[in-house]
């Protein structure tokens, strides 16, 4: 065989009553927000686990890095992500994940609207 690599995975679904000890929960997830184009828009994630769960965020299933944002994303320490100058390519469905050594929980996802500033 030429450098074959054979890979097995083991997926456990489990019910809610039988998860580990310490298994992250979100005890708040973002919700659908709209916001007009330059403005900051907040969306908000708060977890709880044993270890505390470490925060990340997804936009349309990747994740998002705020390091490549020149700053203008930037994830808060209670875990919320802050958009700054909001614009068009910020729109889409976010969700937040909860991490720590028992599981991972995703939130349940949340869109975000960026609309045109409305002249008055």
């Amino acid at each position: 065989a030429h450098g074959e690599i054979t890979v097995s995975a083991k997926l456990s679904v489990l019910r809610e009553d039988q998860l580990p000890p310490g298994f992250p929960n979100i005890d708040m997830g973002p919700q659908l927000k709209v916001v007009e184009r330059t403005r900051t828009a907040t969306m908000l994630c708060a977890a709880s686990g044993n270890p505390d769960p470490e925060i990340t965020w997804f936009k349309d299933f990747l994740p998002v890095d705020p390091a490549t944002s020149n700053g203008r994303i930037k994830q808060l320490r209670s875990g919320a992500l802050q958009i700054e100058n909001s614009d068009e390519t910020d729109q889409g469905k976010y969700e937040c994940v909860a991490t720590n050594s028992a599981g991972v929980r995703y939130s349940s996802p949340a869109n975000l609207y960026v609309r045109e500033l409305r002249e008055v």
